[in-house]
């Protein structure tokens, strides 16, 4: 999953700057060497006036392939304080290297990191750990193109010089620990609160969070379904998209989580709304098939029907005569960021069969499965693939893979969950939200 660069590691008022080498020095009061000098200078004078430094929103991959996340920076001259806020100490603070920078000329003033540092440098390094490919690593920018200083000096826009992704430099006001808390917090609230739908008169759009991505799905104007993938980084506020998307005639910059509060350390918002304007908000997703993605929905075998019913009889069957074990539970839901039918057998052996999922905007109340493979682990197998072999597992997940007409008891509070099959009106399975122990005797 492409996502795992998040964890890979440790944890000048309106200036456009663009080629002007080549411009008629005539039409300028200075030449186009004097206008970078000056460039350079103010760039310089920018970035070392923030004393609690700069937060940024970097990111890796060619075209955003591998997400984002965040680093701070504190610019003195010549050196670069440096975090990452993913990499902490064994104290748990945030971990800072100091290397060396520079602000250089081209056609136009760039920033450099010109000293190797850990922190921001492994990701552009064909050995760094885990790195996709052997040339560029995970295709990430160390020299920067400074595109443009916003008018009040708090933002400044970069390119990368070889891969081209913008990045953005956003004044901290407060420390970076404090920062990095907030952020983390604040993506955390925003992308467990599950998939979020946005609506302007009956056009609707669905965001589908991801670790450093979200994946929205509408339809467009011709009746199609659309798709688009929205990489982001966090804020102490919510999620900055990597660049503004367009919607029903709407620009979105971002998410922020606007009335919040903390019960139990767990951040929630009252209401999620446009970072650029507030008047445009998001609600929670309330279609059938979203809220079944969102939980756990646990078998016995009294509900599962005349199809499902023998297949999970077979595997509770098979994990007795094979391992001697009795099936804990099963429920169709996620583990450990796998989605599909995740059982538990003998008390403490866990497997999924993962499920691809095909929820269509279009048709709420509608869901199809198909098999994904199973879950794996560091020694080259997975408790799915063992119980498969052993104890007729593919019987008891198979009868999920097709397409189901969704209902349920209460919309508002679900407790149960029914599925018809669309290809077979003989498999109807009912699901419920409490945990079910032992299926096979209920």
């Amino acid at each position: 999953m492409k996502k795992i660069f998040f964890y890979i590691m440790f944890a000048v008022a309106g200036l456009s700057l663009q080629s002007c080498l080549h411009d008629d020095d005539e039409i300028f009061d200075k030449s186009a060497a004097e206008r970078i000098n000056e460039a350079v200078a103010n760039a310089k004078e920018v970035l070392t006036s923030s004393q609690e430094g700069w937060v940024m929103h970097y990111y890796a991959g060619r075209e955003y392939a591998y997400g984002g996340l965040n680093l701070a920076m504190k610019f003195t001259d010549g050196k670069v304080q440096m975090y990452n806020e993913t990499a902490t100490n064994k104290d748990g603070s945030y971990k800072s290297v100091v290397s060396t920078y520079k602000i250089t000329r081209d056609q136009g003033p760039v920033l450099a990191f010109d000293t190797y540092n850990d922190l921001l440098h492994i990701y552009g390094d064909p050995a760094g750990s885990g790195a996709p490919t052997h040339v560029d690593g995970w295709e990430a920018d160390y020299e920067f193109v400074i595109m443009n200083i916003s008018e009040d000096q708090n933002t400044i826009t970069l390119k990368g010089k070889k891969f081209n992704n913008t990045i953005v430099l956003e004044r901290l006001t407060r420390p970076v620990a404090e920062y990095f808390d907030a952020a983390t917090k604040m993506a955390e609230s925003l992308t467990n609160a599950g998939i979020l739908a946005y609506t302007v008169g009956d056009k609707r759009a669905k965001f589908y969070p991801g670790s450093s991505e979200y994946s929205v799905k509408y339809v467009d104007d011709n009746g199609e379904v659309a798709s688009l993938t929205v990489p982001y980084t966090s804020t102490d506020k919510g999620l900055l998209f990597n660049e503004p998307i367009e919607l029903f005639g709407d620009t979105l910059k971002g998410i922020n989580a606007k009335d919040t509060a903390t019960v139990n350390n767990v951040l929630t918002a009252n209401a999620i709304v446009a970072s650029n304007d507030e008047s445009k908000t998001f609600s929670l997703s309330h279609d059938l098939s979203d809220i079944f993605q969102a939980g756990n929905w646990y078998l016995a075998l009294s509900n599962m029907g005349e199809v499902a019913g023998p297949g999970l009889q077979s595997f509770i069957d098979g994990c007795m005569e094979s391992e001697g074990e009795d099936v804990n539970y099963c429920y169709i839901g996620t583990y450990q960021g796998y989605y599909g039918f995740c059982f538990l057998s003998g008390g403490k052996y866990k497997g999924v069969a993962t499920f691809a999922v095909d929820a269509p905007i279009n048709e709420p109340d509608v869901i199809t499965f198909d098999f994904n493979g199973y879950d794996s682990n560091t020694f080259g197998f997975s408790n799915g693939e063992y119980y498969a072999d052993k104890c007729n597992f593919e019987d008891a997940y198979t009868p999920f893979l097709s397409t189901f007409k969704l209902s349920t008891d209460d919309v508002n509070n679900p407790t149960v969950m029914t599925l018809t099959d669309q290809n077979n009106a003989k498999n109807v399975i009912k699901l419920v939200k409490d945990p079910v122990l032992y299926p096979g005797k209920h």
